[in-house]
């Protein structure tokens, strides 16, 4: 059986949102353009996953860093992938079981964790 996960986070300006979207097959971590609630283009993905994913709904969040520069993908509370917008910068990626996040200590500044 396929597991269908999303979740976003739109910054409180209504400008960028974080969407993971997990369609039964891939899971990818998107940074938008949004205009107030409403989701539009992407601007950029990060490959998080591919199959059957190790993880449900209740164990992602999608989350701004708490100056709203950075968008983090939270899994099971751990950071696994970040947008830096206004420096053009990724961070993390692809899960596999069992693994653990690598995410630089720059990327991770200023995310709390839950």
């Amino acid at each position: 059986m396929s597991t269908e996960i999303f979740d976003s986070s739109v910054r409180s300006k209504g400008d960028l949102a974080g969407v993971f979207e997990h369609d039964g097959e891939t899971g990818y971590f998107y940074l938008c353009r949004a205009r107030g609630d409403a989701v539009e283009a992407i601007i950029d993905r990060i490959h998080v996953v591919s199959g059957e994913p190790d993880f449900g709904e209740t164990d992602v969040s999608v989350r701004w860093d708490r100056r709203e520069e950075k968008v983090g993908l939270f899994i099971r509370g751990a950071l696994w992938a970040v947008f830096d917008p206004a420096n053009r910068k990724t961070y993390g990626g692809a899960t596999t079981n069992g693994a653990t996040p690598a995410i630089a200590s720059e990327g991770s500044a200023g995310f709390e964790t839950q």
